[in-house]
């Protein structure tokens, strides 16, 4: 039975979901069917992540299981309405100036990096960064095990336009101390963070805990980060939590924030202020 208990958490007035996604099979078929999911179309997207958990604006992201077609999440943006939703696309390595500025029309503000699927290579992201940096979009990464995020700050350090990193970065748990914040890989995380070109999304706490609801392990990862630069965070509810049975309720998900971000001026910098900088700042 889907949840449909609200949040503690009453969101700040243009609060914007930043990690979601759409998958309508039906539709719009997979292309990699086998990292798909059932129907989680538009209407269940916003009545979950807009109607119950309070969100007035969103980001799409394209799930992977559609790879280059962005038809279902084009469309859940243009149900919605391009005024309170943008898209995130992944598009052939060889996508032109001209193919970018006809997704930029549509909503799209920035392009997907999962290598955990097979459409878009770590080569691949410094010759596409130059084609969408003039249309003021950014990137997100994700590294579907978290060890060779470290490895990025090089190539981070030289693109042209701001660089997501979803999930915490996935860092796995590790034993002991190292479930912590001083992981090593989490720690090569808050130096990237620290440049000011890197954003880290507060979602998928469930990836780097070894612990399970409410990720005691994660919560001083979520702290580590909020002290080191709270302007360059943002919360996504990775719903419909692909491949996750079962799946958490995203009303207690995003009500962990009242006691790992307690301040509201801070929560509102996360789910306000830095999304709105990287998808409605025109």
């Amino acid at each position: 039975m889907a949840e449909t208990a609200r949040p503690q958490l009453v969101l700040p007035r243009g609060a914007v979901e930043c990690h979601s996604h759409v998958y309508d099979p039906d539709r719009f078929p997979y292309l990699a069917p086998e990292i798909g999911e059932k129907t989680y179309d538009w209407r269940a997207y916003k009545a979950t992540l807009m109607d119950r958990l309070g969100f007035d604006r969103v980001a799409v992201v394209q799930a992977g299981a559609y790879g280059h077609d962005n038809r279902c999440t084009l469309e859940a943006v243009e149900r919605i309405g391009i005024e309170r939703a943008r898209a995130v696309v992944i598009t052939r390595p060889d996508e032109t100036e001209a193919g970018f500025r006809a997704l930029h029309a549509q909503g799209a503000r920035g392009l997907r990096f999962f290598f955990g699927s097979p459409w878009l290579t770590l080569d691949d992201v410094e010759p596409m960064t130059k084609r969408i940096a003039p249309l003021g979009w950014h990137i997100i990464m994700q590294d579907p095990d978290g060890t060779r995020m470290p490895a990025w700050a090089d190539l981070i350090g030289r693109l042209p336009c701001p660089v997501v990193i979803d999930h915490l970065g996935r860092v796995p748990p590790g034993p002991g101390a190292m479930a912590t914040a001083t992981h090593p890989a989490f720690q090569a995380l808050l130096r990237m963070v620290e440049t000011g070109k890197v954003y880290v999304k507060l979602s998928g706490f469930y990836y780097s805990s070894s612990t399970g609801w409410p990720y005691p392990d994660v919560e001083q990862r979520v702290r580590a980060l909020v002290e080191t630069r709270p302007d360059r965070l943002l919360y996504g509810a990775n719903w419909p939590h692909p491949r996750m049975d079962p799946k958490p309720d995203d009303a207690k998900e995003l009500d962990l924030l009242l006691d790992w971000v307690p301040d509201p001026e801070t929560r509102e910098m996360i789910l306000v202020d830095n999304p709105a900088r990287l998808y409605f700042a025109d």
